[in-house]
C-alpha cells in the first residue's frame, strides 16, 4: 500500500528519530564494543566480520563522514567516536543495544544474561536501510535478516 508522501515521511521521520537517537547518544560506558562480544559468540562474530556491517565505514569518503551526513548509519554509538575508530561500523551494539549489562549478567553466572536485544526490530535495520540513503535500492527484513549471522 502506497501512503500519501507528507504521511510517509512522518513516519520514516519518527523511525528515524527514534532510532538515530540511540545511535547518536553521547558517548556511553555501556557500549562495551564488537570485541567484547567474540569470546561468547564465536560463529556470530565470525559471521559479522565478512558483513558489510562490520566494514560499513570504510564504504564512506571523507565528507560523507562528517558529523551529520552519512556517517550515524556506518558507525555504532555516537558519531564523535567515530574519528578515533572505537565504533566504526556497524557493531553487534548498534543492533543488539548496548552490552555492559549483558555481559556483567553473564560474567555472574546468570543462565540467562539476557539485557540485549536477541532478534532487532524491523525499525531497527530500516532506520538506516530506507529511502534517505543515496544508494538505497532495496531492503526486505524478513528475507535478509537470516543472512545477517547465526543466532544461537
Amino acid at each position: 500500500m502506497l501512503l500519501p508522501h507528507t504521511l510517509r515521511a512522518a513516519l520514516v521521520f519518527m523511525m528515524f528519530t527514534g532510532v538515530a537517537a540511540a545511535q547518536n547518544a553521547k558517548p556511553s560506558d555501556d557500549y562495551v564494543w564488537a570485541a567484547a562480544c567474540k569470546d561468547c559468540h564465536k560463529a556470530e562474530y565470525a559471521a559479522w566480520e565478512k558483513t558489510k556491517h562490520a566494514n560499513a565505514i570504510g564504504r564512506l569518503s571523507e565528507s560523507e563522514r562528517e558529523p551529520g551526513k552519512c556517517v550515524r548509519c556506518h558507525v555504532t554509538g555516537a558519531t564523535e567516536l567515530a574519528e578515533k575508530n572505537v565504533n566504526a561500523g556497524i557493531q553487534c551494539e548498534g543492533c543488539h543495544g548496548a552490552g555492559k549489562a549483558h555481559i556483567a549478567a553473564a560474567a555472574s553466572g546468570a543462565a540467562k544474561p539476557g539485557a540485549i536485544t536477541r532478534k532487532p526490530a524491523e525499525e531497527v535495520c530500516t532506520s538506516c536501510h530506507n529511502e534517505t540513503s543515496p544508494h538505497f535500492k532495496f531492503f526486505s527484513y524478513a528475507g535478509l535478516a537470516p543472512l545477517v549471522h547465526p543466532v544461537k
